[in-house]
């Protein structure tokens, strides 16, 4: 099957060509040109000895209208349109008549011959006379007379005018080298620059490549790589997020069905099964409100899609909610001596329920998560809610998991408030942090 690829040819090769194709139609014009000028420049030499004759011979004639017209090697003159040879008259008829000094010529070229050229060239001069004659001055060139001077003139002429070409051919071939070799080693480089870009150092400052254009170039194939990066760091930190988020509703799950399996199992109170299938049910509930929050937080918040996919406002209990996510996080208290302390408000608002259940889970698993021994308190007032964590041990804090800690855990909050515009303090102290978000006010 015959490929339909077209093939690609070097920059180098192209600009050769072009160049080499330019260089030969420059130098047959210029040898075009100097061939009309030489042309034209003999045809005035012969005009001007005719001229500076013929104004001799009138000027001789006025003295004396016996003076003889010239008949030399060079010029025939006659007095009178009778006097002309037939070919003369035959080749200047509109030289009959005249009023002033008239100059022509004609040549007279060989049909014969398979390159038509020139065998006779006539130049002729009309000027009328103070006695009302006309005197007509002709010079008659022989071309085969002057065959082989002029043969010789021709090889002087090819001698000097071939050199002339081929020197410009070589010196314009190697400009354009020296100037191709000048251009593309950028060009080398940027491909070079572009071939070790990595997501690593595409923040790097880009070379210098010395010409705006590839400057331009690498310029965009930069910010072409950061968007690149900032899309996957978006895909990454959405996976990071809802691993780091999931865990806690999972863990709630897992507990439970294993709680209730032993409740189903034994004759347990209606109230335990309920808040356990309740606890699930919050779980599961909150999993999917996690997922569209997380999915709403890595777009772009500025997007069209974004606009569009706005969460609603709901009327929120605090304090339930408070209550909900320490009762959630309790696995991470288990073996731990750690007191708990709620200082709990009355507390009822307008929010984004689950950005706010996302703040609070992280700050109170933060808290849970980082406290061996100690005490963590919790404060909610007019829409102001305080976690402050004390470690007064220095036991063994799980650190396992890299989505687990305040790093990360911080990191979400700051995203989450920054993009929500909430009020938000978090601040180290000794043994432990302590952290507030206000939903009422805003920055």
């Amino acid at each position: 099957m015959k490929s339909n690829i077209k093939k690609t040819q070097t920059l180098r090769h192209y600009v050769l060509k072009v160049q080499s194709m330019i260089a030969l139609i420059i130098v047959l014009s210029y040898t075009l040109v100097i061939n009309f000028y030489f042309i034209h420049g003999l045809d005035e030499a012969n005009f001007q000895d005719l001229h500076l004759e013929s104004n001799h011979f009138a000027n001789e004639y006025q003295k004396s209208n016996q003076v003889i017209p010239p008949n030399t090697i060079h010029f025939q003159g006659y007095i009178g349109w009778d006097n002309l040879p037939a070919w003369a008259k035959e080749n200047f008829t509109s030289l009959e008549y005249v009023s002033e000094m008239t100059m022509d010529n004609t040549r007279i070229i060989d049909e014969g011959k398979l390159i038509p050229w020139p065998e006779q060239a006539i130049f002729i001069i009309a000027q009328p006379l103070f006695d009302g004659k006309t005197f007509y001055l002709v010079r008659n060139i022989n071309i085969e007379q002057y065959d082989a001077l002029s043969q010789m003139g021709i090889k002087k002429m090819l001698h000097l005018t071939w050199p002339i070409a081929l020197i410009f051919l070589l010196v314009m071939h190697f400009s354009v080298q020296i100037l191709l070799t000048r251009t593309l080693k950028p060009f080398y480089q940027i491909g070079d620059w572009v071939e070790g870009l990595t997501l690593e150092n595409v923040n790097e400052l880009a070379p210098d490549f010395e010409f705006r254009e590839l400057n331009a170039i690498a310029n965009q194939q930069q910010k072409a790589l950061l968007r690149l990066s900032e899309i996957l760091d978006k895909e990454q930190s959405f996976l990071r997020h809802a691993s780091h988020e999931l865990r806690t509703p999972i863990a709630v799950v897992k507990s439970n069905s294993e709680l209730l399996t032993r409740i189903l199992s034994s004759d347990l109170s209606e109230d335990k099964k309920t808040q356990s299938l309740a606890r699930i049910s919050r779980a599961a509930l909150n999993m999917q409100h996690t997922t569209e929050t997380l999915l709403w937080l890595s777009q772009d918040s500025h997007s069209e899609e974004s606009d569009n996919n706005k969460l609603a406002l709901a009327h929120v209990d605090l304090n339930e909610m408070i209550a909900n996510l320490v009762e959630d996080n309790q696995y991470l208290l288990q073996s731990k001596h750690v007191k708990v302390s709620l200082k709990l408000t009355a507390t009822s608002i307008d929010v984004l329920e689950t950005p706010c259940r996302l703040v609070l889970n992280n700050l109170i698993r933060n808290a849970f998560q980082y406290t061996a021994e100690g005490n963590v308190n919790i404060q909610c007032q007019e829409g102001s809610v305080i976690v402050e964590n004390i470690n007064q041990s220095q036991g063994t804090i799980d650190h396992s998991g890299a989505d687990y800690g305040y790093g990360f855990g911080l990191r979400l909050v700051d995203k989450i408030v920054n993009k929500m515009v909430w009020k938000y303090q978090n601040i180290e102290i000794v043994g432990g942090r302590w952290a507030m978000v206000d939903f009422k006010n805003t920055l």
